[in-house]
């Protein structure tokens, strides 16, 4: 695959009011210097990038840590809850009432997402020619990408999901229409497919920008989930739906990049959408 090279007609020369990363070749951009911007990405590059031998070129990427900012979400409402529970009661016995009391289930949604983001990039660990970018965040948007997956077979924006119980495909639409939702233990978890689609716009546009035109794949990989012995689902609308082992299948079945792309193709999206 060739090496990617600016689109120019959506790029505009500035002066950096903060400093950044150049996108296509991973040089430190300091504040004040003149450099391009893409607008729909977010992102900015040298006017005229290094040589191939640049440093940056072989810096190590900065691959993030699986569910980081879930984790901090967490301990910082934990420990708000704690504060406010001990200043009402007192320390002894706001220390036995919390002891005693479950914390709020939107405090818990938070530990539980940072551990299934962890157990799905144990799970991906030491894959050849793989790199996971984990906990990515997207300029201009308060959102996150759990896992960025550049592999043989192609990029992967990759959902990790700790849902417990059984995961099902139902046609709600009745008789004469087809209205398919996603279950899992019973709870209609649709729109998880539906949030799927900002997250791989983002990166094809970031891709877009420097030359690359080509698919993003979505996947929602339930790490906990009990999956139908018999006629399993593999999709819903558009998006993949995985467990860890069948997500090291996938991203490893086919051979779309060779490992100089995927290596190319992982700085550009480490440099565009950094760790949050």
């Amino acid at each position: 695959m060739p090496h990617p090279e600016p689109t120019g007609t959506e790029l505009t020369k500035l002066r950096l009011r903060y400093p950044g990363k150049c996108v296509v070749c991973g040089s430190f951009l300091p504040q004040g210097i003149q450099a391009m911007y893409h607008a729909a990405s977010r992102t900015v590059r040298c006017i005229e990038c290094p040589g191939e031998r640049n440093a940056a070129a072989t810096a190590p990427v900065d691959l993030g840590i699986a569910g980081a900012s879930a984790q901090r979400v967490y301990d910082r409402s934990s420990a708000k809850r704690e504060a406010r529970v001990k200043d009402r009661f007192g320390r002894r016995l706001g220390g036995v009432l919390l002891a005693i009391t479950d914390e709020p289930q939107s405090t818990r949604a938070w530990a539980r997402g940072a551990y299934g983001e962890t157990e799905l990039a144990d799970a991906l660990a030491g894959l050849p020619d793989v790199v996971v970018l984990n906990d990515r965040r997207v300029p201009g948007t308060r959102g996150n990408i759990d896992h960025l997956v550049i592999a043989p077979a192609g990029v992967f924006v990759v959902d990790a999901k700790a849902h417990k119980g059984n995961l099902r495909i139902r046609d709600k639409g009745g008789l004469f229409r087809t209205d398919e939702r996603l279950y899992v233990r019973g709870r209609d978890c649709s729109r998880l497919a539906d949030n799927m689609g900002w997250q791989v716009e983002a990166v094809e546009t970031l891709l877009a920008s420097v030359g690359f035109t080509m698919p993003v794949t979505p996947v929602l990989c339930f790490v906990d989930a009990e999956w139908p012995l018999f006629f399993a689902p593999h999709s819903f609308r558009g998006v993949r739906l995985e467990w860890p082992r069948s997500l090291r299948k996938l991203i490893t079945a086919t051979r779309a990049l060779d490992p100089v792309s995927i290596d190319k193709l992982a700085r550009i999206l480490a440099a565009g959408l950094p760790a949050k």
